[in-house]
């Protein structure tokens, strides 16, 4: 794997990190081993190995002045609140956060320390893997989904504290994506539609997002990237990465794009949620909406590679057509 370069990413330093792991673990702690984890879009992911043997993951916010995407203000808090809701109410095999610092005393970012997944990423994985494994593997997947998507929200919209939360879910839903047409219209960007007729697509579902009456937690961003596989059991041995957690609708999961009704899929989640009233159409929207942030995101990250802009160029017009013609 390519290491990912973002213009998002907080550059740490060795003393740096040796300075953290004595504020996180007392004066007796000291670094061993310390290196640059190449999974990670967003935030600067490094990994920790204590002189005791300890292996521990750290995550640090964009640098100040970076200019974020308005959802992914304050998204490291959304990741520390729902690892530790996950944590609490399910099975889940997700990481302990064990330490969390805002002051930025040590860095000039927020950042936080958590335990490090054992096994291997099942985008390593998955090359290797024949049918059988790997249905083994998607079934447990669509498990743990189905585990977090239990766990009920107060309300729609961010986790975020300071994010607008609302009663209902198309207002939920219009308000993300408003966000990101504003962020679209600061960059510059120049979209299929206008950003009024992309609103008002939006607004001609709001009967069908209605449908949905009760906020789950929704990690959205569960791609084989952020799973953690043991190479010899098949055991799903970490599930991470949920900065962007929404209050949401489950059938904004990853897993679910494209309409992905397969029979593995459903009997593992254990619900055929495409039967549903309105469920292929919602899928449709939140199709586009994942399109739509891809495009956007692009504009913000300076990603060395154009391979997501030019994915995500190709799909998000083909995305708003399914829904046009719905």
């Amino acid at each position: 794997m390519t290491l990912v370069r973002s213009a998002s990413k907080t550059r740490v330093a060795h003393d740096q990190a040796a300075t953290i792991v004595e504020a996180a673990f007392g004066g007796t702690a000291s670094l061993a081993a310390f290196s640059e984890c190449e999974e990670g879009w967003f935030n600067g992911v490094y990994r920790l190995e204590l002189r005791d043997g300890t292996a521990c993951i750290l995550k640090v916010a964009p640098p100040p002045g970076f200019r974020a995407m308005r959802y992914e203000h304050g998204i490291m808090i959304t990741e520390i609140n729902t690892l530790r809701v996950v944590h609490e109410w399910t099975d889940v095999p997700v990481p302990e956060v064990l330490f969390w610092d805002e002051s930025c005393t040590l860095l000039p970012s927020p950042y936080f320390v958590m335990e490090a997944c054992p096994g291997i990423l099942l985008s390593e994985l998955r090359p290797r893997l024949d049918r059988d494994a790997t249905r083994v593997i998607d079934a447990q997947v669509a498990r743990h989904v189905a585990a977090i998507n239990t766990i009920e929200a107060p309300a729609f919209g961010r986790p975020e504290p300071s994010a607008p939360h609302h009663p209902s879910w198309s207002e939920a839903f219009s308000d993300l994506v408003a966000d990101h047409l504003a962020d679209a219209a600061d960059a510059g960007l120049e979209l299929p539609l206008s950003r009024h007729e992309l609103a008002d697509l939006v607004q001609e579902h709001a009967s069908a997002l209605d449908a949905v009456t009760s906020p789950r937690v929704v990690h959205w961003d569960l791609w084989d990237p952020n799973v953690f596989v043991d190479a010899h059991t098949l055991d799903v041995v970490g599930i991470i990465d949920f900065e962007r957690a929404l209050w949401a609708d489950p059938l904004m999961e990853a897993q679910f794009l494209g309409k992905r009704s397969n029979d593995d899929l459903v009997r593992a989640y254990g619900q055929p949620l495409f039967d549903q009233p309105s469920a292929v159409e919602r899928r449709q929207l939140y199709d586009m909406y994942l399109y739509l942030v891809m495009f956007i995101e692009c504009a913000y990250r300076n990603y060395a590679t154009d391979d997501i802009e030019s994915l995500a160029r190709a799909c998000l017009p083909q995305a708003i057509e399914e829904i046009q013609t719905n």
